[in-house]
Protein backbone atom coordinates (compact mmCIF):
# COMPACT_ATOMS: atom_id res chain seq x y z
CA UNK A 1 0.00 0.00 0.00
CA UNK A 2 1.33 3.45 -0.95
CA UNK A 3 1.16 5.62 2.15
CA UNK A 4 1.38 8.85 0.16
CA UNK A 5 -1.65 7.83 -1.92
CA UNK A 6 -3.57 6.90 1.23
CA UNK A 7 -2.69 10.17 2.97
CA UNK A 8 -3.67 12.18 -0.11
CA UNK A 9 -6.99 10.31 -0.36
CA UNK A 10 -7.75 10.92 3.34
CA UNK A 11 -6.95 14.63 3.07
CA UNK A 12 -9.06 15.08 -0.07
CA UNK A 13 -12.06 13.30 1.46
CA UNK A 14 -11.64 15.22 4.72
CA UNK A 15 -11.60 18.54 2.86
CA UNK A 16 -14.79 17.62 1.00
CA UNK A 17 -16.64 16.25 4.05
CA UNK A 18 -15.45 19.36 5.95
CA UNK A 19 -16.63 18.42 9.47
CA UNK A 20 -14.84 21.36 11.12
CA UNK A 21 -16.41 23.98 8.87
CA UNK A 22 -19.83 22.42 9.37
CA UNK A 23 -19.77 22.62 13.19
CA UNK A 24 -21.97 25.75 13.32
CA UNK A 25 -24.49 24.07 11.00
CA UNK A 26 -24.62 20.95 13.18
CA UNK A 27 -25.22 23.04 16.29
CA UNK A 28 -27.90 25.10 14.53
CA UNK A 29 -29.70 22.00 13.28
CA UNK A 30 -29.74 20.39 16.74
CA UNK A 31 -30.31 23.55 18.77
CA UNK A 32 -33.90 22.73 19.76
CA UNK A 33 -33.51 19.08 20.77
CA UNK A 34 -32.24 17.47 23.99
CA UNK A 35 -28.61 16.32 24.44
CA UNK A 36 -29.73 12.68 24.18
CA UNK A 37 -31.62 13.39 20.96
CA UNK A 38 -28.59 15.26 19.63
CA UNK A 39 -26.41 12.21 20.36
CA UNK A 40 -28.96 10.01 18.55
CA UNK A 41 -28.96 12.40 15.59
CA UNK A 42 -25.17 12.40 15.32
CA UNK A 43 -24.99 8.59 15.65
CA UNK A 44 -27.59 8.23 12.89
CA UNK A 45 -25.63 10.71 10.77
CA UNK A 46 -22.36 8.77 11.04
CA UNK A 47 -23.98 5.38 10.36
CA UNK A 48 -25.96 6.74 7.41
CA UNK A 49 -22.93 8.52 5.95
CA UNK A 50 -20.76 5.42 6.20
CA UNK A 51 -23.47 3.31 4.57
CA UNK A 52 -23.92 5.76 1.69
CA UNK A 53 -20.21 6.10 0.93
CA UNK A 54 -19.41 2.40 1.24
CA UNK A 55 -22.28 1.49 -1.10
CA UNK A 56 -21.07 4.12 -3.54
CA UNK A 57 -17.45 2.92 -3.31
CA UNK A 58 -18.48 -0.70 -3.93
CA UNK A 59 -21.15 -0.34 -6.62
CA UNK A 60 -20.83 3.22 -7.94
CA UNK A 61 -18.44 2.49 -10.79
CA UNK A 62 -20.40 -0.55 -12.00
CA UNK A 63 -23.67 1.39 -11.96
CA UNK A 64 -22.22 4.33 -13.87
CA UNK A 65 -20.16 2.37 -16.42
CA UNK A 66 -22.49 -0.56 -17.06
CA UNK A 67 -25.92 1.00 -16.61
CA UNK A 68 -25.34 4.60 -17.67
CA UNK A 69 -22.42 3.89 -20.06
CA UNK A 70 -20.21 6.55 -18.46
CA UNK A 71 -16.44 6.16 -18.78
CA UNK A 72 -13.75 7.31 -16.36
CA UNK A 73 -12.90 10.54 -18.17
CA UNK A 74 -16.57 11.60 -18.05
CA UNK A 75 -16.64 10.78 -14.35
CA UNK A 76 -13.51 12.80 -13.61
CA UNK A 77 -14.81 15.83 -15.54
CA UNK A 78 -18.26 15.69 -13.91
CA UNK A 79 -16.80 15.14 -10.44
CA UNK A 80 -14.35 18.00 -10.87
CA UNK A 81 -17.08 20.36 -12.06
CA UNK A 82 -19.33 19.35 -9.15
CA UNK A 83 -16.58 19.95 -6.58
CA UNK A 84 -15.80 23.32 -8.15
CA UNK A 85 -19.48 24.37 -7.98
CA UNK A 86 -19.75 23.24 -4.33
CA UNK A 87 -16.59 25.16 -3.40
CA UNK A 88 -17.71 28.34 -5.19
CA UNK A 89 -21.17 28.15 -3.63
CA UNK A 90 -19.72 27.80 -0.14
CA UNK A 91 -17.11 30.49 -0.66
CA UNK A 92 -19.31 33.09 -2.37
CA UNK A 93 -23.03 32.38 -2.06
CA UNK A 94 -23.71 29.81 0.67
CA UNK A 95 -27.01 28.86 -0.94
CA UNK A 96 -26.63 25.15 -0.24
CA UNK A 97 -26.12 25.75 3.47
CA UNK A 98 -29.08 28.15 3.66
CA UNK A 99 -31.26 25.57 1.95
CA UNK A 100 -30.22 22.92 4.45
CA UNK A 101 -30.98 25.13 7.43
CA UNK A 102 -34.37 26.20 6.09
CA UNK A 103 -35.52 22.59 5.65
CA UNK A 104 -34.60 21.22 9.06
CA UNK A 105 -36.86 18.90 11.07
CA UNK A 106 -37.16 18.33 14.81
CA UNK A 107 -37.01 14.53 14.71
CA UNK A 108 -33.52 13.44 15.86
CA UNK A 109 -33.11 10.50 13.50
CA UNK A 110 -34.51 12.48 10.59
CA UNK A 111 -32.07 15.32 11.26
CA UNK A 112 -29.24 12.79 11.46
CA UNK A 113 -30.10 11.15 8.16
CA UNK A 114 -31.22 14.30 6.32
CA UNK A 115 -29.60 16.81 6.22
CA UNK A 116 -26.57 16.00 8.44
CA UNK A 117 -25.63 12.70 6.75
CA UNK A 118 -26.82 13.70 3.31
CA UNK A 119 -26.17 16.23 1.89
CA UNK A 120 -23.76 17.71 4.50
CA UNK A 121 -21.38 14.85 5.39
CA UNK A 122 -21.97 12.36 2.57
CA UNK A 123 -23.16 14.70 -0.14
CA UNK A 124 -22.60 14.50 -3.90
CA UNK A 125 -19.01 15.76 -3.57
CA UNK A 126 -18.08 13.06 -1.04
CA UNK A 127 -19.81 10.37 -3.13
CA UNK A 128 -17.90 11.41 -6.25
CA UNK A 129 -14.63 11.65 -4.31
CA UNK A 130 -15.04 8.12 -2.91
CA UNK A 131 -15.92 6.81 -6.35
CA UNK A 132 -12.83 8.40 -7.93
CA UNK A 133 -10.54 7.12 -5.13
CA UNK A 134 -11.98 3.61 -5.43
CA UNK A 135 -11.61 3.62 -9.22
CA UNK A 136 -8.09 5.02 -9.32
CA UNK A 137 -6.54 3.43 -6.21
CA UNK A 138 -8.80 0.52 -5.27
CA UNK A 139 -11.55 -0.15 -2.75
CA UNK A 140 -9.09 -0.76 0.11
CA UNK A 141 -7.71 2.79 -0.08
CA UNK A 142 -11.23 4.22 -0.36
CA UNK A 143 -12.45 2.17 2.61
CA UNK A 144 -9.60 3.24 4.89
CA UNK A 145 -10.09 6.88 3.86
CA UNK A 146 -13.79 6.71 4.71
CA UNK A 147 -13.15 5.05 8.08
CA UNK A 148 -10.40 7.52 9.10
CA UNK A 149 -12.35 10.63 8.08
CA UNK A 150 -15.59 9.54 9.73
CA UNK A 151 -13.84 8.36 12.89
CA UNK A 152 -12.55 11.91 13.15
CA UNK A 153 -15.99 13.30 12.33
CA UNK A 154 -17.59 11.10 15.00
CA UNK A 155 -15.09 12.36 17.58
CA UNK A 156 -15.91 15.94 16.63
CA UNK A 157 -19.64 15.34 16.89
CA UNK A 158 -19.16 13.53 20.21
CA UNK A 159 -17.46 16.60 21.74
CA UNK A 160 -19.02 19.24 19.50
CA UNK A 161 -19.85 21.76 22.24
CA UNK A 162 -16.33 21.76 23.72
CA UNK A 163 -14.67 21.92 20.30
CA UNK A 164 -16.88 24.78 19.14
CA UNK A 165 -16.29 26.63 22.43
CA UNK A 166 -12.51 26.34 21.94
CA UNK A 167 -12.39 27.15 18.22
CA UNK A 168 -15.24 29.63 17.97
CA UNK A 169 -17.35 30.60 14.98
CA UNK A 170 -14.64 32.67 13.26
CA UNK A 171 -11.99 29.94 13.36
CA UNK A 172 -14.48 27.34 12.06
CA UNK A 173 -15.44 29.69 9.24
CA UNK A 174 -11.81 30.38 8.30
CA UNK A 175 -10.94 26.67 8.27
CA UNK A 176 -14.03 26.00 6.17
CA UNK A 177 -13.02 28.64 3.60
CA UNK A 178 -9.47 27.29 3.39
CA UNK A 179 -10.80 23.77 2.83
CA UNK A 180 -13.11 25.14 0.12
CA UNK A 181 -10.12 26.58 -1.74
CA UNK A 182 -8.53 23.14 -1.50
CA UNK A 183 -11.74 21.56 -2.86
CA UNK A 184 -11.84 24.07 -5.74
CA UNK A 185 -8.24 23.22 -6.68
CA UNK A 186 -9.06 19.48 -6.60
CA UNK A 187 -12.13 20.15 -8.74
CA UNK A 188 -10.09 22.02 -11.36
CA UNK A 189 -7.51 19.22 -11.43
CA UNK A 190 -10.13 16.49 -11.92
CA UNK A 191 -11.98 18.57 -14.53
CA UNK A 192 -8.84 19.17 -16.58
CA UNK A 193 -7.81 15.53 -16.19
CA UNK A 194 -11.18 14.41 -17.55
CA UNK A 195 -11.24 16.93 -20.40
CA UNK A 196 -7.66 16.14 -21.45
CA UNK A 197 -8.89 12.87 -22.99
CA UNK A 198 -11.02 14.79 -25.49
CA UNK A 199 -8.22 17.18 -26.53
CA UNK A 200 -5.46 14.68 -27.30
Amino acid sequence: MEWTVLLKSILILFAIVNPIGSLPIFLELTNNITPKQRADAFRTAIITSLSILFVFAITGKEILTNFFQINMSDLLAAGGLLLLIIAIDHLVFGGLVKGVLSSRSQDAHHIGAVPIACPILAGPGAMMCVLVISTEHGFFIAAISIIVVFTFAWGMLRFIDKIYMILGKVVCMVISKILCLFIAAIGIHLLMQGLSVYFK
